[in-house]
């Protein structure tokens, strides 16, 4: 009897058991399921490169849940250019009510280019936390920071979302070069030739959107006489494989830059090597020795074609006044010869017009 007794008690505490799980689960699905989440992303400005990361406002028009918080999740204290912004933001069902989904066609966000990430429930489906990114940062990087000379090398700080830097070289009011460099230091030592104050500015070309940034202010001056002059631009040529570079003496080389060495010019690619032949520079065409890489200046035959480059070593087009004649060469440089001009004038063998 004892036994039976017991075996009695286990199963009445085994059905209130269920009894109440069923309660429960009775009461979880008496709350209605909401379908819609709604969310409107708004911001007093609009944020922009150099902004600080402040306030995000995210608000609803339902009776069903509530906005508990939201914050933005992005490191660092500034925006800058091609930021994603992501913002976190936790809601609360409202009695009666629970969320009933994590995909994304069952959230409507509106504002600031919202667009659904991800979303998690909690808390038996009264919370939810909800993870969405807003349109990319856009605007202009921001000027470069504590610009500081080391002997003939220009130091600047690190900018982010920079993908390269421009710099800027002045020689008093009067500008030197201009260099492009992925690195926050260069090393003008080429280009400090003359006695003077010399001064740099810089600026951070976006990684996002290639845009250039804002210019820095000037950096102090750095006084070079005649004899530091005449030693920072003196170096030797180095070998590397088939290509060669220029040490500068003091350290450094030349790099994206036009560089003149014992009367001849040299163009320099973004690695600091010695380019030849055929050489696309701010706009015009030069062509550089193929042996030497020195820069070519007149009349120069190549594969057999007759091309005029300047005194600057810039490859002339259109019509040309030449040691007393007119020559025509073509938008790819190469002059005609034996033929009629696009404009009816008549060219003899030598290419020199004839009427």
């Amino acid at each position: 009897m004892k036994r039976t007794g017991k075996r009695i008690s286990a199963l009445l505490l085994a059905a209130v058991m269920a009894l109440s799980a069923a309660a429960t689960v009775q009461a979880a699905d008496d709350r209605e399921r909401i379908d819609k989440v709604t969310l409107n992303f708004s911001f007093d400005k609009e944020p922009t490169s150099g902004d600080e990361i402040g306030d995000i406002r995210v608000t609803t028009s339902s009776n069903q849940f509530t906005v508990d918080y939201a914050e933005y999740t992005n490191s660092g204290d500034t925006w800058t250019v091609g930021d994603v912004p992501e913002v976190r933001v936790e809601l609360d069902a409202n009695d009666g009510y629970r969320f009933g989904y994590e995909s994304k066609s069952h959230f409507d966000l509106k504002g600031g280019g919202a667009e659904f990430k991800d979303a998690d429930r909690q808390d038996d489906d009264s919370h939810m936390v909800l993870t969405v990114e807003l349109d990319r940062i856009g605007g202009k990087l921001t000027a470069p920071e504590n610009l500081e000379w080391d002997g003939t090398t220009a130091h600047w700080d690190h900018l982010d979302g920079a993908k390269t830097y421009e710099v800027r070289l002045y020689r008093g009011s009067s500008t030197v070069t201009t260099v492009e460099t992925e690195n926050n230091y260069y090393n003008f030592a080429g280009s400090i030739t003359r006695e003077g104050d010399y001064t740099f500015k810089v600026r951070g070309i976006s990684d996002y959107n290639d845009r250039s940034g804002e210019w820095s202010s000037d950096s102090d001056e750095y006084y070079v006489d005649e004899d530091e002059a005449a030693r920072a631009g003196t170096g030797r040529w180095v070998a590397d494989g088939s290509r060669w570079w220029y040490a500068y003496s003091g350290g450094g080389y030349p790099a994206n830059c036009w560089k003149e060495i014992n009367g001849a010019w040299y163009y320099f690619d973004r690695s600091g090597y010695m380019t030849t032949g055929w050489q696309y520079v701010d706009g015009d065409w030069y062509y550089l020795n193929p042996g030497s890489g020195a820069m070519m200046s007149g009349w120069q035959l190549i594969n057999n074609v007759w091309y005029y480059m300047d005194s600057s070593g810039a490859m002339q087009t259109g019509w040309n006044f030449i040691n007393g004649k007119w020559y025509y060469m073509d938008s790819s440089g190469a002059m005609y010869a034996n033929r009629t001009t696009p404009d009816g004038h008549y060219v003899d063998a030598s290419g020199a017009r004839v009427y």
